[in-house]
């Protein structure tokens, strides 16, 4: 998955989180921002774009 990709669906799960209607998709859209910040942290470590 590139960056773009990784960043998009970041946006997407921050999104999703906000608008959600349960706890529990809450949840699963919060654990999936968590899931794609790891990402997109260890892509740009690994091209040495980040900090």
């Amino acid at each position: 998955m590139t960056l773009d990709q990784l960043i998009f669906n970041y946006e997407l799960a921050k999104t999703n989180a906000a608008q959600s209607g349960s706890l529990e998709d809450r949840k699963t859209y919060f654990d999936l921002v968590g899931y794609y910040e790891r990402r997109i942290r260890a892509s740009r470590m690994s091209t040495g774009a980040g900090s």
